[in-house]
């Protein structure tokens, strides 16, 4: 079995029918030292675990799939996933995101290249695949993005968990995700300013290397509720 240097989380809950092309964007990576955790996070039968244990039987890596007795959100998915973790670094991908090939080696190759780097970050790009409602968006970081990162986070959160890949040790000193229940689905940004406030060192990558999937089952699909959570997260940062 290949000894991972990259541990790779994801979160599942009811995306059985995501999951599948998640681990095969995995197992397409340039860089193959990696090893995959799954947390079941209670869900309902969907097919996810089949799908997994049919994606191990084709791979070296080490990959392991571990359900939760008790529904602990996608924070509490994810701190399992890390601390169940063999890697120097951590990567996440949501269930129903994918990468490109080249995604793990950009990162490793930036985190690896520089010693003081902590926390890859890659822009991605959106879509629909909704026949009826299909659409494609290239993201960016624009110069003010880059000029001032990481505080141009401050502004808003233009980082996706998808595209983060980060020194494993790092996220752990700083408790890994909050899993109060007022910051879920606003967890990722919550994580990324305290690994900020820890001195963590940031760096944006420039290719597009994580593919974002919109739907209507997608978290992000609640938009009224982030007037909310935002606020939330101004009161628990205020000097951010």
């Amino acid at each position: 079995m290949v000894e991972p240097l990259i541990t790779i989380v994801l979160p599942a809950y009811r995306m059985g029918s995501y999951i599948g092309d998640a681990l095969r964007s995995i197992a397409a990576q340039t860089e193959q030292r990696w090893e995959v955790i799954v947390v079941d996070d209670h869900g309902p039968e969907d097919g996810t675990a089949s799908v997994v244990r049919d994606f191990a039987k084709g791979v070296k890596q080490r990959v392991e799939l571990i359900r939760h007795e008790v529904n602990q959100g996608v924070s509490g998915a994810r701190n399992t996933g890390i601390r169940a973790g063999r890697g120097e670094f951590v990567a996440f991908l949501d269930p129903d995101d994918t990468w490109l090939p080249h995604h793990l080696q950009a990162a490793f190759a930036v985190l690896n290249g520089d010693p003081g780097a902590d926390v890859a970050c890659a822009p991605v790009e959106s879509y629909r695949d909704d026949p009826a409602h299909a659409w494609t968006h290239k993201a960016h970081f624009e110069s003010w993005k880059k000029d001032h990162f990481p505080l141009s986070l401050a502004v808003y959160n233009f980082i996706l968990p998808s595209a983060v890949v980060a020194r494993r040790a790092h996220v752990l000193q700083v408790g890994g995700f909050d899993t109060a229940p007022d910051l879920q689905h606003i967890e990722d940004y919550d994580l990324w300013i305290r690994l900020v406030e820890a001195g963590s060192r940031f760096v944006l990558l420039e290719r597009i290397s994580a593919r974002y999937r919109k739907h209507g089952g997608g978290a992000t699909a609640q938009e009224a509720r982030f007037a909310a959570l935002h606020e939330r997260l101004y009161q628990k940062h205020p000097a951010f």
